[in-house]
């Protein structure tokens, strides 16, 4: 698909591991920003140093790409990244009448210098974009609870929240089951 121009910005669409690199200092702006408004999920669950988080999430990225329906997108200013979007698309909803295929926001991360300026709106448009020209009408943002900003930037956009997610660790110490 060719690279969508709009003023200064350029927009191109990915799906190869060959590219993957290219999103480290976007991710690492991302893991700084959760750093900051989530230090941890619990008491016993810190956020990862940036060259850990991003071996964990270029290794998820990997993955992801291995699904043909995976993509992402690059937003350049003069030639440099300013953020990305990556999407991975999976089978709709069980409960709900969804489309056959849901669309997945796994990650959107603009640099925070760029924040604000229609970077994260552009890159939704082309994600938007190119899910329906693959026919796909649905998809599902993740966002920690303390990201008030993107709250109110997702619904901005048309999103609406609709799941809460928990997250929980093992007890430290478990009792045994007893078997008869």
């Amino acid at each position: 698909m060719p690279p969508v121009e709009s003023g200064d910005l350029i927009l191109r669409y990915a799906d190869s591991v060959a590219e993957i690199d290219t999103l480290e200092p976007l991710w690492n702006a991302l893991q700084t920003h959760h750093a900051t408004i989530s230090p941890d999920l619990g008491k016993r669950t810190p956020s990862r140093d940036h060259g850990e988080a991003w071996r964990v999430r270029r290794s998820k990225y990997e993955h992801w790409l291995q699904h043909p329906d995976t993509f992402f997108v690059l937003a350049e200013i003069a030639g440099e990244p300013v953020g990305y979007a990556f999407v991975t698309v999976g089978r709709g909803y069980a409960s709900w009448q969804t489309g056959p295929h849901l669309a997945e926001l796994e990650t959107l991360s603009v640099l925070p210098e760029n924040r604000g300026g229609g970077v994260g709106s552009a890159l939704l448009n082309a994600v938007w974009s190119h899910l329906t020209e693959r026919g796909v009408e649905d998809m599902a943002i993740t966002t920690t609870i303390t990201n008030v900003d993107s709250h109110r930037f997702y619904e901005r956009e048309g999103f609406q929240q609709r799941f809460v997610v928990y997250y929980g660790k093992a007890p430290a110490r478990s009792s045994p089951v007893r078997r008869r």
